[in-house]
């Protein structure tokens, strides 16, 4: 196999983005229908569009390459792979809330090695490579310093989620403690941990498409990831991510 150009593969990431932001953007001002999936999660028109012109684009530079993604399931074998999620956040989209993202990441047998994080709705971008650092366009991103309980913004995903994976306690103890412990969620509560505005997100019941460019953003910006395998749903994890000092004193809670 030959090596594998990392600029190029990011330059076909961020063309991805770019049609699935056109795509959505189109439907979120012209209007869609809502269904109802097998597992109760809405999708819409802009969810399938979004993914098959994302498909579209990297199968062009890439045709040996496989993908997956949630709304289309896997197709292609070998030991590079995509992981699709056009719109991480169909709710918000639907609720016309503009915080849902598109995830778009590139893994090499289980090492994520790139990933794009685009905020259609509000004109932002997020980039990672493996080793090379965290990005909003060319800003450098960091996660926060610091962690307080009392004080820090610490992100969630939504109670459901957490009833899902079997993890109430947690959330409720989380709530109890933690006076800024707020739902923002989905990937933008990881964005709001690597740019440092937030210095933790839980976020529970995730697929693989959902965890692997959040996860690598943040790592990429200096912070730590916790991935919890969740006994109550196969198949699906619990991401946590932040900096040090609040992984740290969530492990506490943890044990």
């Amino acid at each position: 196999m030959a090596a594998l150009d990392i600029e190029r593969a990011l330059e076909v990431a961020l063309s991805a983005a770019d049609v699935a932001r056109r795509v959505i953007m189109r439907r979120y001002a012209q209007g869609f229908s809502v269904a109802t999936k097998a597992d109760a999660s809405p999708v819409t028109e802009a969810d399938r569009e979004a993914e098959q012109a994302i498909r579209e684009v990297i199968l062009r530079a890439y045709p040996q390459h496989r993908i997956e993604g949630e709304e289309f399931g896997a197709q292609g074998e070998g030991e590079l792979g995509w992981l699709v999620d056009p719109i991480d956040g169909t709710t918000s989209f639907v609720h016309r809330i503009p915080l849902f993202a598109t995830l778009i990441a590139l893994n090499q047998g289980s090492e994520t090695l790139l990933a794009v994080v685009d905020l259609p709705a509000l004109g932002r971008r997020f980039h990672a490579v493996a080793s090379r650092g965290a990005w909003e366009g060319s800003q450098r991103l960091s996660v926060a310093e610091q962690f307080d309980p009392g004080s820090s913004l610490v992100c969630r995903g939504n109670r459901l989620q957490f009833e899902k994976a079997g993890r109430v306690a947690l959330y409720e103890r989380l709530d109890r403690e933690l006076p800024l412990f707020r739902s923002y969620t989905d990937a933008f509560g990881h964005c709001m941990v690597a740019n440092g505005s937030a210095a933790l997100m839980v976020d529970p019941d995730l697929s693989p498409w959902d965890a692997a460019a959040p996860a690598l953003l943040v790592r990429e910006a200096g912070g730590r990831v916790l991935e919890l395998r969740e006994p109550d749903a196969p198949g699906k994890v619990s991401l946590i991510s932040g900096c040090a000092a609040a992984l740290d004193w969530l492990a506490r809670l943890l044990t």
